[in-house]
């Protein structure tokens, strides 16, 4: 595939629609363990019919939790779970976030990424989350680990 091609690609044939996803209302321990589990770094916050609210980051986590985390200190795990199991994610998500359409083409994605602070845009259809495109997927689309092993 061409640059040219790549670039007019449409979203739907890139995107993430296998999305874990989370609501306002549970905690951010939740949104942490699914984070680990799943290696994510994005997690989009919905409500209880797919609507788009918000998405957090694993640095909105990284940031609550106390100093002595990567140290293992007891006081600091103690201190994480009194913050994580009291702060919810509506309380913590970011409400200011651009969107996709499936429709839209891989060159609007990468101009928005490239334009921004983050790494991730959701995939919105009526309002409803239907998928997620993070820069991996853009890089995983322009070299495909096939053509790297090859060179």
């Amino acid at each position: 595939m061409n640059t040219q091609e790549l670039l007019q690609t449409k979203v739907e044939n890139v995107m993430t629609t296998d999305i874990k996803s989370v609501l306002e209302n549970d905690v951010m321990t939740k949104v942490d363990a699914l984070m680990k589990k799943y290696k994510f770094n994005h997690i989009p916050v919905v409500d209880d019919d797919n609507n788009l609210k918000g998405i957090l980051t694993k640095n909105d986590i990284l940031l609550m939790k106390d100093w002595g985390t990567n140290l293992q200190l007891r006081t600091a795990i103690k201190a994480n779970d009194q913050i994580l199991n009291s702060t919810t994610a509506g309380r913590r998500m970011n409400r200011n976030i651009i969107t996709v359409s499936p429709e839209d083409t891989l060159s609007k994605c990468a101009t928005i990424l490239k334009e921004n602070t983050f790494h991730a845009l959701p995939v919105v259809e009526d309002g409803r989350l239907v998928g997620i495109i993070t820069t991996y997927d853009l890089i995983n689309i322009a070299y495909p680990i096939t053509q790297l092993s090859e060179n």
